[in-house]
């Protein structure tokens, strides 16, 4: 009699125990459906990572000094790194000859050190007088001719500042800091009391091959394409117009069935190296772009530029039922970052809700 009711009260607990386990895993699941899951797409280059960056500023904690610390020889390599790709470019198109005979040494000084070394004042004083030299300034006219982040133009008019002793990167520095993304990077932020998981992936084609199967169930797929990019060529393939391989690239995320149920989110990035850039380049001119009717010079050029772009990517969009959101963006201007978002997040809690 005895053992039937220890027996008995051992099942009443062991059903009790699993009704538990049952609820706590129903409660974490609900919790897991609540979260906001957003995924950052976009080719080589585009400046994803520095959206990815910006929400790190805008939603999350700020830089400790050890992660300042961590970002400054980072900011030191790309800035080392650069001006020697731009030497090297110099050289090949035959601009050597154009540079001015004071700074033949500091270019022989930065052509020789280790690109991570540290940024001296000697070092500093020898990129500062190289970034204003004609024959550097012509090859850096040429820049869609050889692959550099233009982005490194921050660091170059920021020199004075980081050759100083005691040089500590910023948030500003860290932003554009510029490290290739490889795998899969998770952040996760509460916005205005809802838990936002935001994932960046390698945009190389090489790192492409990882993204489907992963994120079957994000709310939101936000798309980085660089405007300014329009005459470059891949890193990987020089023989591919960069622009191309980003609407390429979109429409297959467009329309790719794992995303179905996703809200697209385009986000047409770099704005400011864009206009920069129209000064003088004739979208026209890139032969993908050949049917661009705009008049390099003429006012409404810019708003041309940008409607032309943005067509093109809305256009591979198969699905009548897709509305794509889109925004023009410069990732390393923190307050234009953060009104997209907060656009961005009304659409993407609306999606939510919707599903």
């Amino acid at each position: 009699m005895g053992a039937c009711q220890s027996g008995t009260s051992e099942k009443k607990a062991a059903a009790k125990a699993s009704r538990e386990v049952e609820a706590l895993l129903k409660a974490a699941q609900l919790k897991e459906q609540e979260k906001i899951k957003l995924l950052l797409l976009g080719a080589g280059e585009s400046g994803k990572s520095t959206i990815f960056k910006q929400m790190r500023l805008l939603y999350g904690a700020e830089l400790s000094e050890e992660e300042k610390g961590q970002v400054t020889p980072v900011v030191y390599a790309n800035t080392i790194s650069s001006m020697k790709i731009i030497i090297e470019a110099t050289k090949n198109f035959g601009h050597d000859k154009d540079v001015s005979p004071e700074n033949l040494e500091h270019l022989k000084l930065i052509e020789e050190i280790d690109e991570n070394a540290e940024i001296n004042i000697q070092i500093g004083t020898a990129i500062k007088a190289l970034w204003v030299d004609p024959g550097i300034i012509l090859a850096w006219k040429r820049r869609a001719e050889f692959q550099i982040v233009e982005s490194v133009i921050y660091y170059f008019n920021e020199i004075d500042r980081i050759m100083k002793d005691g040089y500590m990167a910023t948030q500003q520095d860290m932003l554009l800091a510029r490290v290739r993304t490889s795998g899969i990077v998770t952040e996760r932020y509460l916005i205005d009391g809802t838990q936002f998981e935001m994932y960046d992936v390698g945009g190389q084609r090489n790192e492409r091959k990882k993204w489907i199967h992963c994120f079957d169930d994000v709310t939101a797929v936000i798309f980085v394409a660089a405007l300014s990019e329009f005459d470059q060529v891949l890193f990987e393939d020089a023989g591919t117009n960069r622009m191309v391989e980003a609407i390429d690239l979109f429409s297959d995320i467009c329309n790719n069935r794992f995303f179905t149920d996703s809200s697209m989110i385009l986000f047409l990035n770099k704005r400011d190296l864009f206009e920069e850039k129209i000064q003088h380049v004739d979208i026209a001119a890139s032969e993908p772009f050949s049917d661009f009717q705009g008049k390099l010079g003429s006012s409404e050029y810019y708003d041309l530029g940008i409607a032309y772009f943005l067509k093109k990517f809305t256009e591979v969009n198969k699905n009548e039922n897709r509305t794509i959101y889109s925004h023009v963006t410069c990732a390393t201007d923190s307050q234009n970052v953060k009104i997209v978002m907060d656009a961005c997040k009304d659409i993407i809690l609306r999606g939510a809700l919707e599903s």
